[in-house]
């Protein structure tokens, strides 16, 4: 927690267990989250190395993110 802060980052990184994870899928998997916190949290992490977005479609334009080796090892709970 100390090296990502926050409230939600940990709850998010937890949700990339299974892989790729949509923006959407995720705000309501955490529930609780505002889209914009779940935003916020995911650029943190992306300027941290700890997550990767990978465009999967562009009409209609989506979003997936997807935890990095670096991620897995920071946390090592995956």
């Amino acid at each position: 927690m100390r090296i990502s802060g926050g409230k939600w980052k940990a709850s998010i990184l937890w949700h990339f267990k299974d892989g790729l994870v949509r923006f959407n899928e995720l705000s309501r998997m955490l529930g609780g989250a505002v889209e914009k916190m779940v935003d916020q949290c995911l650029k943190e992490l992306e300027i941290q190395g700890s997550v990767s977005p990978k465009v999967t479609s562009d009409r209609p334009f989506d979003v997936s993110y997807d935890i990095t080796d670096f991620g897995r090892s920071d946390w090592k709970i995956l």
